[in-house]
């Protein structure tokens, strides 16, 4: 019985045993099929941390894709100003003028009809009765250039409708590229009387280094014969009279013979008709009188 009893225990415990053994098992499984249903650490909610996890740190933000020149160009556009241009051998008679200051992003050229404010002070000087043109057929444009004293700055032009918007582009243009302007103030009352005939004083306005268009007046330097310059008709643009001189038919240098033979690149001059600033109105249909027999270097003008 002794022996009997023995072996009733050992039987037993070598069943308690077996159940432990498969009960481990079955645990094992549960948590097996637990941990496969369980979402990715990098989906779970981080509202709810362990408190032994460390603190996670952001994923690192996607490099932004690098742009190409040509749009970084395009996008890019100085605002804090250039160096002032340098004084030369000759200068006009003001070399900084106090220029209105710049409106807006980039060039921002409009074009609009001739405000009353600005016509009042065209009549009786730039426009007379008798003028190949009048009000109705005439546009202001209004422009950002950058100015000799390194300063973005605004002015304005009066030119014939017809090709309004093309001188916006050229001034446009010609911004881009940070070409200098003195000034660019409208040919009216301000400036006087021509006293060789009909018009604004433009001679005034070239040794002011005046950046103009419309004037109704004879052509400059031959008002004897009584023939409207292409200004009379609001189709044609000066730029920088002093940087760029006019040479008469009988070689008079208007205003100034300085950079008559300084033609190389420089601060607001206009160099060749393969220069950028050139292009800037002959791919848009002006012709350049940089290359007349006669140079008048700051003249652009599409022909009627």
């Amino acid at each position: 019985m002794a022996s009997a009893h023995r072996w009733t225990g050992r039987r037993s415990a070598l069943l308690a045993a077996a159940l432990v053994l498969l009960s481990g098992c079955a645990d094992g499984r549960q948590a097996t099929s637990a941990e496969a249903r369980r979402p990715p650490a990098s989906t779970r909610s981080a509202t709810a941390p362990s408190p032994s996890a460390p603190p996670s740190t952001p994923a690192p933000a996607a490099p932004s894709p690098t742009p190409s020149p040509a749009s970084a160009l395009a996008t890019a556009s100085p605002v804090r100003g250039l160096a002032p241009v340098p004084a030369s051998g000759a200068e006009p008679r003001v070399r900084f003028p106090a220029n209105p200051p710049a409106v807006g992003a980039g060039a921002n050229a409009l074009v609009g009809p001739v405000p009353d404010a600005v016509w009042a002070r065209m009549v009786g000087y730039s426009w007379t009765p008798g003028c190949p043109v009048g009000r109705p057929s005439l546009r202001y444009v209004t422009v950002n250039f950058w100015g000799f004293d390194g300063r973005r700055s605004r002015g304005a032009v009066v030119v014939d409708a017809s090709i309004a918007g093309r001188t916006a582009q050229a001034l446009s243009r010609l911004y881009a590229l940070q070409f200098r302007i003195r000034q660019m103030r409208v040919m009216d009352s301000s400036w006087g009387h021509n006293p060789r005939g009909p018009g604004a004083d433009d001679y005034a306005a070239m040794s002011a280094d005046n950046t103009s268009a419309f004037n109704c007046r004879y052509v400059g330097g031959q008002e004897s014969r009584k023939v409207w310059s292409g200004h009379a008709y609001g189709r044609a643009v000066d730029v920088n009279d002093f940087e760029n001189p006019y040479v008469d038919d009988a070689g008079r240098v208007y205003p100034d013979t300085f950079f008559l033979h300084r033609r190389g690149p420089a601060a607001g001059v206009f160099s060749s008709g393969r220069a950028l600033a050139v292009r800037a109105f002959t791919d848009l249909g002006f012709t350049w009188g940089g290359g007349w027999s006669a140079p008048d270097y700051q003249h652009f003008e599409v022909p009627r």
